[in-house]
């Protein structure tokens, strides 16, 4: 996996640290457990001359834009105070951002940072969103964008944009998940915001509201998300469709990009987190609230893929809420 962070004049440095360390926890933990998905990060500017960001501090690039690697996914960070200025002298960069789009890589920017995307053209005709207080400005500079106010993360075609700090943590644990799975965006959570969990399956807007276009699996999971206390089966799902359950688990994986029971038991799993952060229900209850079938089930299922017992989960998340109040 290799991340590209931008660096330009008035950038806020945490949309480049808080990426950048929790990434880096996440990989560490997968090698830990022996993964071939190792980390590269590299800080790109048209300059390797030191940059003056926010307060005062200065951030430096270790390559120049000629000299970047192709990167998988890259994040252009927001901006303090107006950007304009900053948006319409920054051709080298927004160039360059097009030929990593061009190559396959993801972009992935926050507040006024949309600004580079938009600047390029790279955003017309798609969804897109920024900071609030700058969206009715932008909507007037790039009328060919379709910018949405409702939602704090949106992405069309690989282009992520993120309205502020928060709507980013969001979508680098998404993009974490997406990456190292379960496991590690657990362990993240733990180190870094586990007050803050929130369900990630999809925390963006896109066009058509879903990450794929089978209105079919769509039916089916938007039945799921209603009937997680049900006793589901691959059997049941199928019938939803009338197909053979075989058929129907390789029209599931290839619009989803999992199997129709590994969807059903990551959402019982997200609702079991909310509901022993939020209530006061048993753990007992709490497994049978999200459709397991028995408490011993529920703990061995939640220990394999949070690497802790419901109880150990529970008493962390409140024991972080009290101490952040």
């Amino acid at each position: 996996m290799k991340l590209a962070f931008v660096i330009s004049p008035q950038s806020l440095l945490t949309g480049i640290a808080l990426p950048v360390e929790m990434f880096y926890a996440a990989s560490r933990h997968r090698v830990r457990r022996r993964s071939n998905t190792p980390l590269s990060i590299q800080l790109v500017g048209e300059t390797l001359q030191p940059q003056r960001a926010v307060g005062g501090l200065n951030v430096q690039a270790d390559h120049t834009f000629a000299q970047a690697d192709k990167a998988d996914l890259v994040f252009v960070p927001p901006m303090w105070g107006t950007p304009w200025p900053v948006i319409s002298q920054s051709q080298p960069m927004q160039s360059w951002l097009v030929e990593q789009y061009q190559q396959g890589a993801r972009l992935a920017a926050t507040g006024t940072g949309v600004g580079h995307l938009a600047q390029a053209g790279l955003l017309d005709s798609r969804v897109a969103t920024t900071h609030w207080y700058y969206l009715d400005r932008f909507r007037q500079r790039y009328p060919q964008v379709n910018f949405e106010g409702h939602h704090f993360v949106t992405h069309e075609d690989g282009l992520y944009c993120a309205g502020s700090i928060n709507a980013q943590t969001d979508l680098v644990l998404f993009l974490i998940e997406q990456t190292f799975g379960e496991e590690a965006l657990a362990l993240v959570e733990r180190q870094f915001m586990h007050e803050l969990k929130r369900t990630f399956s999809t925390p963006y807007y896109e066009p058509g509201g879903a990450v794929h276009h089978d209105e079919g699996v769509s039916l089916v999971q938007s039945w799921v998300r209603q009937h997680l206390t049900d006793d589901i089966t691959l059997a049941n799902l199928a019938g939803l469709v009338d197909q053979s359950a075989r058929n129907f688990s390789r029209r599931f994986q290839a619009a989803t990009g999992e199997s129709p029971m590994a969807y059903v038991l990551r959402l019982r799993l997200d609702s079991a987190r909310e509901l022993l952060r939020d209530t006061n229900l048993t753990v007992a209850e709490v497994g049978e609230a999200c459709g397991f079938r028995t408490a011993a089930y529920f703990g061995r299922v939640f220990r394999e893929r949070l690497s802790m017992t419901p109880g150990e989960y529970r008493k962390m998340v409140r024991s972080k809420l009290f101490a952040a109040g």
